[in-house]
């Protein structure tokens, strides 16, 4: 048997730190719907934890080590996953760089809807710009008027959650073995 390095810890505790962020967002995203009917905050909250937890599994599936090989390669995720489509969370992240870009976009009386859940038919404006939209039928959220489905994102994090599942498992029962990278 031959001992663990270092590198082989960091493998380790980067696929159990996804498997960890796969299933934090598998709670926060179970909430979304839930607290749907309740206040809009909390579900906008839900929202942009799943977001988050999704960014951070992009993240650690990307990290590499300096033979290029990334987490994402030890337990087959490819960096053409859509947990690693980042234009959507980025824009939601750096919110603060939207903001502006969208008043310098659109006129200054244009109608602005936040916050808003339901269909985007029941909106009876012409002239409206979706700051944050949730459709809970759809499961489509709408942040400054781009759409992203959260229920495709939600299987893909549960598909990398398989993955993650799996190599431990192997890795435990001593069918993986170091070095792992």
């Amino acid at each position: 048997m031959v001992d663990k390095t270092k590198k082989d810890l960091w493998v380790e505790m980067s696929i159990r730190e996804i498997w960890t962020q796969t299933n934090f967002a598998k709670i926060a995203y179970s909430h979304i719907n839930q607290k749907a009917m309740a206040k809009n905050d909390l579900i906008f909250s839900s929202i942009h934890s799943f977001l988050s937890h999704c960014a951070m599994i992009s993240k650690m599936l990307s990290a590499t080590d300096s033979n290029k090989k990334t987490i994402g390669d030890i337990i087959g995720v490819k960096n053409t996953s859509l947990i690693h489509k980042r234009k959507f969370r980025n824009s939601l992240e750096h919110y603060d760089k939207e903001l502006k870009k969208w008043i310098d976009k659109f006129p200054i009386n244009v109608a602005i809807g936040t916050y808003n859940i339901g269909p985007k038919s029941a909106i009876q404006c012409s002239n409206i710009i979706l700051v944050s939209h949730y459709d809970p039928a759809t499961k489509i959220f709408t942040f400054v008027n781009n759409d992203f489905n959260l229920e495709k994102l939600f299987i893909e994090a549960k598909k990398v959650k398989g993955n993650a599942d799996k190599w431990v498992i192997r890795m435990e029962q001593g069918a993986i073995t170091p070095p792992f990278i």
